[in-house]
């Protein structure tokens, strides 16, 4: 079973930085919550009660950090059916766990109801997730996954520098992706054999397809020395899988 996590720079999303390490480099916190609706139940239900949880969540400043949306799978394999992804956005782990913390001790009510909703026992995932580049405008509507493992005796860092390298590189030559590297930490099936989830974000799905005109047909290994690098690393990515985005709490 691969890992079903999926974003993002979601729509109206910020970019949030944390200093994880000792690189220059923008982290945040995500978690991911697979969901499957109950008979009878649809978007519709949680639309409804995703604007009764924000109006609630806005009540304290104890989410004040805390953004969320719901991923709306657009071309998946089908292989783990699921009806959205339930995402939300700290910009590290204090702001995170104070949400959680107001949520589990608060916000009873609203887990009543949403159990109502949705069938429980799914897929739960923490994750931190390391920015590689931004869209244009630090937003995004589309999301793609994939699952990957890095090279024979190349590490998270030395691919990030190179994947860091490639994007400003691209970047000049059209490109309007965003990228991450996800590093999921609990709720990890035992199942899951890689090293991080890529995912690559652009502002509308049309931009998406964009990209593919106005970078792809220009970029190759002998134009663009950056992108050669990257791929002297090795490593693969496979299980690729795309999302459209609902934002709920910005």
């Amino acid at each position: 079973m691969k890992l079903i996590i999926s974003l993002s720079l979601l729509l109206s999303f910020s970019v949030f930085a944390d200093n994880h390490d000792s690189q220059e480099s923008e982290w945040n916190i995500a978690e991911y919550y697979v969901s499957v609706f109950k008979e009878g139940k649809s978007m519709k239900h949680m639309m409804e009660w995703s604007a009764e949880w924000n109006e609630w969540a806005s009540s304290t400043d104890h989410c004040a950090d805390y953004t969320s949306a719901m991923l709306i799978p657009y071309y998946t394999s089908g292989e783990n059916p699921h009806d959205f992804v339930w995402v939300g956005i700290s910009p590290n782990p204090e702001a995170h766990y104070k949400c959680n913390d107001n949520w589990f001790n608060n916000g009873a009510e609203y887990l009543e109801k949403l159990n109502h909703i949705l069938e429980t026992g799914n897929q739960v995932t923490y994750t931190w997730q390391r920015v590689v580049s931004e869209t244009p405008g630090g937003q995004a509507s589309y999301a793609v996954y994939s699952d990957c493992k890095l090279g024979e005796g190349v590490t998270a860092d030395d691919f990030y520098n190179a994947y860091v390298a490639y994007a400003k590189a691209a970047k000049n030559m059209g490109d309007v992706a965003g990228r991450k590297m996800i590093f999921p930490q609990s709720g990890v099936p035992s199942t899951w054999d890689y090293d991080f989830v890529q995912l690559v974000t652009t502002e509308t799905i049309a931009d998406y397809g964009k990209n593919w005109t106005n970078f792809w047909s220009n970029a190759n290994a002998e134009s663009m020395p950056e992108l050669k690098a990257l791929n002297d690393l090795g490593g693969s990515c496979e299980n690729e899988r795309t999302y459209g985005i609902v934002p709920v709490r910005n």
